[in-house]
C-alpha cells in the first residue's frame, strides 16, 4: 500500500492512493490544522537535526564505478552517529538543499542523490516504476516497496513528486537472482521533507500528524503519462510553466487540462486540434526535422536499432499565437 497524497482538483484533500489493497476505513483521523508557516520552521529544524545526526551505509556503495552493477541492488539503510558509529559522515554534509514554494509557504526538502541514473528523464507528471521504502525520523518503516511498482508521480505527496522527478529511469531493467529484476544504472537515491509537503496536519496509518518523511528509493522505468488520452503527454500540460499541471486549466471548467479531454472548452475535442506523427529511424537514418509548432514526445530504440519517435503538432489555424486546442475563438 502505498501511502500518498492524491489532487482532486477541484481543491487538494488528504487521502490514501490505493494499488494493491484496501486502507481501512476510519484509518485516518484529521486534527486541527497548525499553521504552515509556523510548522515549516519546526520541521525543517527536526530535519537539520536528524541530517546532523545520522548517516546511511555508504560503505556499502561503490562510489568507484557509481554506475557500476555491483550498485544495483544497493539498498539504503540509515542509522544514529553514535558509540561504534561515532566516525560516520552525516547526512547533511552529503545532502542536497532544495525550496518550493506550496501553499504559499516556502519549504525546503533534502535530496540524497548517490547514482543520477543513466536512462531516461521525466517529469512529474510521469509514472515511474521504482522500489523504495518510506519511513519517519524515528526510522520507523511505515511504507516498503521490494519489487517494482509504477505510480503515476502527479497523485503523490509534494515531497515525494519533486524528489523523485529529479533521478533518471534505469538504462535497462535485467534480471537478477532469484528471479528477481534490477535496475541497471538506475537512479539511487533518498529525499528528506517536512509534513507541508507530506501530509501535514492529517494523521495516516503509521505516520503522526506533522510527520516529516524519508523516502530511500531505487528508480527503474518510466512511462511518460497522457491521462486523458488527447495526443498531448501530460508533462506538456504545464502551460503556466510553473511545474505543475494541476493548477492549469485553460476553460475553467474545473478539470485541469491534462485530464481535460476538451482543454478549451469549445465543444472539439483536443485530440481532434493537433497532429500526431510517428517516425521510423533504421540505423544510419538521419534525424527528422520537425516543424517549428512540432515537439517530441517519446523516443525508443529497440534491440535491432531502430528508433520509433512520436510527435505532437500544435496547429494554429487562426495564426493568431493560440494553438488550436487552447483557443476557444
Amino acid at each position: 500500500m502505498m501511502k500518498i497524497i492524491k489532487f482532486t482538483f477541484l481543491m487538494i484533500i488528504v487521502s490514501t492512493v490505493i494499488f494493491s489493497c484496501k486502507n481501512d476505513d476510519d484509518g485516518d483521523t484529521t486534527i486541527q490544522l497548525a499553521d504552515r508557516t509556523e510548522q515549516q520552521v519546526i520541521d525543517d529544524a527536526e530535519l537539520v537535526t536528524f541530517l546532523n545526526t545520522h548517516f546511511y551505509n555508504y560503505d556499502e556503495f561503490d562510489f568507484m564505478n557509481p554506475d557500476g552493477a555491483a550498485n544495483d541492488t544497493f539498498e539504503m539503510t540509515f542509522g544514529t552517529i553514535e558509540g561504534a558509529n561515532a566516525d560516520k559522515i552525516p547526512l547533511s554534509s552529503q545532502v542536497e538543499t532544495r525550496t518550493i514554494t506550496f501553499f504559499d509557504v516556502q519549504y525546503k526538502y533534502y535530496v540524497l542523490k548517490l547514482r543520477q541514473g543513466g536512462g531516461k528523464s521525466y517529469s512529474n507528471a510521469d509514472a515511474v516504476s521504482l522500489t523504495y521504502k518510506g519511513q519517519t525520523l524515528d526510522l520507523e518503516t511505515f511504507d516498503i516497496i521490494l519489487t517494482q511498482q509504477a505510480i503515476g508521480l502527479v497523485t503523490t505527496v509534494k515531497g515525494f513528486q519533486v524528489g523523485i522527478a529529479e533521478f533518471n529511469a534505469a538504462e535497462d531493467v535485467v534480471e537478477g537472482t532469484g528471479g528477481f529484476l534490477n535496475a541497471r544504472n538506475g537512479g539511487i537515491g533518498a529525499i528528506f521533507f517536512p509534513s507541508g509537503l507530506g501530509y501535514f496536519g492529517t494523521f495516516q496509518t503509521g505516520i503522526p500528524a506533522y510527520s516529516e518523511l524519508i523516502f530511500s528509493f531505487n528508480i527503474f522505468d518510466v512511462q511518460f503519462q497522457d491521462d486523458d488520452n488527447d495526443g498531448i503527454l501530460s508533462s506538456m500540460e504545464d502551460v503556466d510553466g510553473d511545474d505543475d499541471v494541476t493548477n492549469d486549466d485553460t476553460d475553467g471548467d474545473g478539470d485541469p487540462n491534462f485530464i481535460d479531454v476538451d482543454d478549451d472548452g469549445d465543444g472539439t475535442f483536443t485530440v481532434n486540434e493537433v497532429v500526431q506523427n510517428t517516425y521510423t529511424l533504421n540505423p544510419g537514418d538521419m534525424e527528422p526535422v520537425y516543424a517549428s509548432n512540432e515537439f517530441e514526445k517519446t523516443r525508443d530504440t529497440d534491440d535491432d536499432g531502430v528508433t520509433t519517435i512520436t510527435t505532437v503538432v500544435f496547429t494554429d489555424t487562426d495564426g493568431d499565437g493560440i494553438p488550436d486546442y487552447l483557443d476557444a475563438n
